[in-house]
């Protein structure tokens, strides 16, 4: 786990859909001997597409669980080719509670020339069913109560972590908190909130990294370019950038040799006196679009981050299975 989470949350700037959705997590049981690592990621990818065409979203590390149990049925040859068929149980449940909303099956069937190719056409059929649709339909109910119920708590506790400077787990109590629950704008700002506290507190490490080296040895060479590179990990959003922009250039004036500045002065164009004012107000009115759409992908970029960290950090925790006791 990486200790500065802004790496993730800056860089991470894939747009989330317009409703952030219940988010449940692809679990793949098996008991076939030979379902190899390559299927099993091909049934999880097949699971995210049955989330995703279910209307909800797949995310790593929720509690909430759409699990599949693969078993084999049996297979045959015909000609040169082998038939492989499979049973498949869906199940949807909370994995912490070891609480099952719901199980469906449904068979598929895979051909192959060998024994894996079947194996892997028969799991690229997995498809939802009517059943597995309902139970996902009560499922997200049950789930958007437990989060109406729970959700003051949890933000309580995710303040307590901020307190403690645990970002990471703060934003991993948060971040599966759907739009559709009451408590989800609260959670979305209390988000942003931490975005911010761990921005500042790790611009503020950096500069003060910066700082220390440079007045250690305030002469061009290695201290000099460890000091800008440090520097240049501060957001330009920090609290204390402008601070780190002056050190920066104090040192990059002091490793730079004198030089004379040829400044080109460009001519603004003339502004046209008979630019009527329909065209204004159009383009005013589009410049107010742009930056609203501006504002809405950054907050979606930012959630999608921190879902991100919070997947990571669950990714961190020891693994709870529990799911498989319901199949």
């Amino acid at each position: 786990m990486k200790k500065n989470i802004l790496i993730v949350i800056l860089t991470a700037l894939a747009c989330m859909p317009m409703h952030a959705q219940i988010m449940l997590s692809p679990c793949v049981e098996s008991a076939i001997d030979g379902l190899t690592s390559n299927n099993v990621l091909i049934a999880e990818n097949k699971l995210r597409n049955v989330i995703s065409s279910l209307g909800q979203q797949s995310a790593d590390g929720s509690r909430f669980v759409l699990a599949c149990k693969i078993s084999a049925l049996d297979s045959e040859v015909t000609g040169t080719k082998l038939i492989q068929r499979l049973d498949v149980t869906y199940a949807v449940g909370d994995e912490l509670t070891n609480t099952c909303y719901g199980s469906t099956s449904v068979e598929v069937t895979g051909v192959g020339n060998t024994e894996a190719q079947a194996m892997t056409s028969a799991l690229r059929n997995l498809r939802p069913n009517a059943e597995l649709k309902k139970i996902v339909s009560v499922a997200t109910e049950r789930i958007k109560e437990y989060y109406d119920k729970n959700g003051p708590a949890i933000i309580k506790k995710a303040k307590t972590l901020m307190a403690k400077q645990s970002w990471e787990e703060a934003l991993y109590e948060l971040a599966y908190i759907p739009e559709e629950s009451a408590c989800y704008s609260e959670a979305l700002d209390l988000m942003e909130t931490i975005y911010k506290a761990n921005l500042n507190h790790d611009a503020k490490q950096l500069l003060s990294q910066a700082q220390a080296l440079w007045s250690a040895d305030p002469n061009p060479g290695e201290t000099a370019k460890e000091a800008l590179e440090l520097l240049g990990q501060i957001n330009t959003s920090a609290e204390c950038y402008p601070q780190a922009k002056a050190l920066m250039k104090k040192i990059e004036n002091r490793n730079e040799k004198p030089q004379v500045v040829v400044v080109q002065h460009v001519q603004s164009t003339p502004s046209h006196t008979n630019t009527s004012n329909v065209q204004t107000t159009q383009n005013t009115k589009q410049a107010s679009a742009s930056r609203k759409k501006a504002v809405q992908n950054a907050q979606k970029a930012r959630v999608k981050a921190c879902r991100d960290v919070a997947a990571a950090y669950a990714q961190s925790k020891p693994k709870v299975r529990n799911h498989s006791s319901w199949m």
